[in-house]
């Protein structure tokens, strides 16, 4: 199997490219509310065709880069503005509640959110074809600069940059200066299954090799889902040359070994790939309501729904199980 990296080109040019808004020195009158008004608008006139399309408001980072409350507030009164317009040109706006909800089940960052390095994948694993992606700044104490884009979740394109600058009133002071917490780890019980899952290194170059290892505490079923950075996803273990997927608690298992019949190998271009293992104690995690099967020819069993599906019937499962008979965890790749 080969695994594909598609950069996002969200980022840099996104943040630079913004046309629409006022940055003229002098007295803002505007409030927050009413600045992200004006984006939205400046950003639905240079994408008039978004008919139909799914919309979700992912990250607005901080000049660091790390995300505030601040970057909360402002992606929330994104968000408000958008719903209204959204209406009239039949857009589906995804709830970010829900959104953070899903982006932590393939931990896409720290913090649950998405952000342009990560807006290929969110957009095939949430179900999202448009994502409104940006930045702010505050420099001046009583200006804040929000700036933002449209980008396409399949192609990385960007479809629309805007800015706006609001006041900066004592609450969104106040709110720039506190990081968002990184979540707290989640326990269970004790003596509860736990899978654990890692590679040699954490990074590889386009077309080297490289296997996954993985190690349970207790007797359970493994499967494997890759996430290329295309949004390409597949299930990789158990396989049609593997179709046993169960292990031996604290033993560690190379996927593929060396008498396997298959490989891993990078296509690149450069990017991140996500690797989400699951272990089980009933006897398999039965996906064949979301993916397709396998043949000597296509021996990975390929996604053939919507990725969000793959999701909710992964959370099913999970909810089923008993208590500590379920763990997962997900191994970031990054390629080079």
């Amino acid at each position: 199997m080969r695994l594909s990296f598609l950069p996002c080109l969200a980022a840099a040019a996104a943040l630079t490219a913004c046309r629409t808004g006022s940055t003229a020195a002098g007295p803002v009158q505007e409030s927050l509310p009413e600045a992200a008004s004006r984006v939205v608008a400046g950003l639905l006139s240079q994408a008039p065709a978004l008919r139909g399309k799914t919309v979700a408001v992912g990250e607005i980072a901080a000049p660091d880069g790390g995300p505030t409350e601040l970057s909360v507030l402002c992606a929330e009164a994104l968000e408000t503005a958008l719903i209204p317009p959204a209406q009239g040109r039949e857009l589906k706006v995804l709830d970010r509640r829900n959104l953070e909800s899903l982006a932590k089940e393939w931990e896409l960052d720290s913090r649950g959110l998405v952000d342009d390095s990560t807006a290929k994948q969110a957009g095939r694993l949430l179900g999202v074809d448009v994502l409104l992606l940006g930045k702010y700044s505050a420099a001046e104490k009583e200006r804040l600069s929000l700036r933002a884009s449209l980008v396409d979740a399949e192609s990385g394109q960007i479809l629309a940059a805007a800015s706006a600058v609001s006041e900066m009133d004592q609450r969104l002071r106040t709110a720039r200066e506190k990081a968002l917490p990184a979540p707290a780890p989640q326990a269970g019980p004790d003596g509860a299954l736990k899978v654990e899952v890692w590679t040699d290194k954490a990074e590889y170059r386009v077309g080297e090799k490289f296997a996954v290892k993985v190690r349970a505490n207790q007797d359970c079923h493994l499967t494997l889902i890759d996430v290329g950075t295309s949004g390409s996803v597949n299930v990789i273990f158990p396989n049609h040359q593997a179709p046993d997927n169960s292990v031996k608690a604290g033993v560690t298992y190379t996927i593929p070994d060396a008498a396997a019949g298959f490989e891993f190998e990078v296509a690149g271009p450069a990017g991140r790939e996500l690797v989400r293992a699951i272990a089980s104690r009933e006897p398999a995690v039965d996906l064949a309501d979301v993916v397709g099967k396998t043949t000597a020819q296509s021996p990975f069993a390929e996604l053939k729904s919507e990725a969000p599906a793959l999701t909710r019937d992964i959370h099913v499962k999970a909810k089923k199980a008993k208590p500590g008979e379920w763990s997962e965890a997900v191994l970031q790749l990054k390629i080079r």
